[in-house]
């Protein structure tokens, strides 16, 4: 078990003097594999929190617009060490986006790697007016293009330093930081209205990330394979789980994923729902113009359901004498294929319940991980290697969680932040006089085995009213939805209508297809039926284009922006409710 310490930092310092383990594996762009050691982490973040520690002028709060690398992380823990205030940025968010975030925590200086992101940064009016430091690389430097200091990044991080005044140094950090001093500012993407910057400290992150290594029984003989945006405190607890723990963190950009999860060969893998849909849409895939093999994987995953919900006993003990033996045999080769983890986790969102129900049949169950950027990142989760009856989990211990009248779910404990920046009425919304931040998740809590399983269902915000005043929990329906392979995407619509309509974004494949909206039509028929009059969907429209963070119709973390969905396509929603339902 680990203990809880008042800063990352201390977990640089609490190997034995002279480690020389690699801590950190990163391939680059062109696929060669660069290993660094703890001493290098202990080094490079000394030199460049020194060097923020004695320029005073870079202002309290850094902001790192950098992609998931070795950069990103000795930057980020170099900014504490140079008693700062990180602040990292979404390399996707929009220029009004970058602008508001500057200009909230009055930045000064800023880091920055690549030449591309450093291109995005020339376009911002704050920028040229207000930074008078930017920290980047050769690259940058190369491209030079706004009026200000820049200097290369790389010369700190190399500074001659023996270890031990590295250790001195980051050690006298430690004993000066206190739990509740501020740590980061990350801004949430948010599905409406302008970003807020919710303020993390060390206690709010170390708390959770211990807590939640403890709960998966992460080891130092884990590996693990990162390529989820760091700016996503997910992504930040499963590389700090694994600091924490002495495990291997091994980074690549998703463009190198495939290869990588073959060179790498990591055992746990942390991804968000998207991915673990790909894969299972892979395998559909390969198995089309194979009709005996999928018959028989998807009769190996209705048995597999059998063994959890069967309402006959003698069903229930023929589906596990199969699970055991043709079960395992009919699903060895996916298995092979996927590679062997020990641990498989989903996070940002829960995974639509037939994508579990395919991972447990195949023997690779999937660990749900539920939270929020207010809360550190995940702070509920199944027990390893388990996902009970579709609940998301149990709260992390410490974390307290309450059902509303209304039913939001609110939480308490360590990991919750206790508001956002120079927000006053933004903090009145989202936390009650008593201390309980309110998710904007709707839920319900049962007792399991004497734990308390919370089981989503939905978000505030995603509960459309008809017109009738019926409440329609909209996720619900668009996640049995794409349980079709033939849909990759679907945002159900209807607040304030008096009835449903769908837009569907067809599998790429599939777009060509000359009975596509036939096909679509048979599906949604087909739901209808075993759906209330009040959930079926009147209408629908087929788009060619998907739902992408690019196009700015999903938040950063994938979440849908229903509002701005509406608005793009107000015209073509319009006409469904004046035409013939499906």
């Amino acid at each position: 078990m680990f203990e809880e310490k008042n800063s990352l930092l201390a977990y640089l310092l609490d190997a034995p003097k002279h480690d020389q383990r690699i801590l950190c594996r990163e391939m680059d762009a062109q696929r060669n594999i660069h290993d660094y050691r703890l001493a290098d982490w202990i080094a490079h973040v000394a030199n460049f929190g020194q060097y923020l520690n004695d320029n005073e002028a870079m202002g309290q709060y850094i902001p790192l617009f950098m992609e998931t690398s070795y950069d990103f992380l000795r930057s980020f823990l170099g900014v504490i060490a140079g008693k700062k205030v990180c602040v990292p940025l979404h390399t996707i968010a929009s220029d009004e986006s970058l602008e508001f975030s500057f200009r909230k925590i009055h930045a000064k200086s800023l880091v920055v790697a690549d030449p591309w992101l450093y291109q995005k940064l020339v376009k911002i009016p704050y920028v040229h007016q207000y930074i008078h430091t930017i920290f980047c690389t050769p690259a940058v430097i190369a491209e030079k293009a706004l009026p200000c200091d820049h200097i290369n990044l790389y010369d700190i991080f190399q500074q001659s330093q023996d270890l031990t005044k590295s250790r001195q140094y980051l050690q006298e950090i430690v004993q000066e930081t206190r739990p509740n001093d501020p740590m980061q500012i990350v801004f949430t993407s948010g599905t409406t209205g302008e970003p807020k910057g919710a303020i993390l400290t060390h206690s709010n992150l170390v708390s959770c990330v211990v807590r939640a290594g403890n709960h998966l029984n992460i080891t130092e003989q884990y590996r693990t394979l990162t390529f989820l945006p760091l700016s996503h405190v997910m992504a930040q607890n499963e590389v700090f789980i694994a600091l924490v723990a002495k495990a291997v963190i091994q980074i690549t950009s998703r463009d190198n994923l495939l290869y990588a999860l073959k060179q790498f060969k990591p055992n746990i893998l942390v991804s968000v729902p998207r991915v673990y849909q790909a894969i299972h849409l892979g395998i559909q895939k390969k198995l089309r113009n194979k009709p005996l093999a999928k018959k028989l994987l998807n009769f190996t995953v209705e048995m597999y359901k059998n063994t959890k919900r069967s309402a006959s006993w003698i069903q229930w003990i023929l589906a596990q004498l199969f699970m055991f033996t043709l079960g395992k045999l009919i699903t060895r080769k996916i298995r092979q294929n996927i590679g062997k983890f020990n641990l498989l986790v989903t996070a940002g969102a829960a995974c639509p319940s037939h994508i579990y129900d395919f991972f447990e049949a195949i023997g690779m169950p999937l660990t749900n991980a539920q939270g929020l950027t207010e809360v550190s990142g995940a702070v509920i989760y199944n027990s390893p290697n388990e996902t009970l009856n579709g609940s998301i989990g149990y709260p992390l211990p410490g974390v307290e969680i309450r059902i509303d009248e209304d039913g939001e779910i609110l939480m308490k404990g360590a990991p919750v932040f206790s508001g956002y920046l120079d927000d006053p009425h933004q903090n009145s919304i989202s936390i009650t006089p008593d201390g309980w931040f309110r998710t904007g998740d709707l839920g319900e809590l049962q007792m399991i085995n004497n734990k308390p399983y919370i089981f989503l269902k939905g978000r505030k915000k995603d509960i459309l009213v008809l017109s009738s005043g019926l409440n329609i929990p909209a996720v619900q329906i668009e996640d049995r939805l794409i349980q079709n392979e033939l849909i990759q995407q679907a945002v159900v619509l209807g607040d304030g209508k008096p009835k449903l309509v769908a837009l569907i974004v067809p599998n790429a494949d599939h777009l060509k297809n000359p009975n596509l909206r036939d096909e679509i039509s048979k599906i949604i028929r087909e739901m209808n039926a075993q759906m209330d009059a009040s959930e079926q969907i009147g209408n629908f429209e087929i788009l060619a284009e998907p739902f992408t963070v690019e196009n700015g119709m999903l938040t950063p973390t994938m979440k849908i922006r229903r509002m701005v969905i509406s608005q793009r396509y107000e015209d073509m929603i319009g006409k469904m409710y004046h035409t013939t339902a499906c």
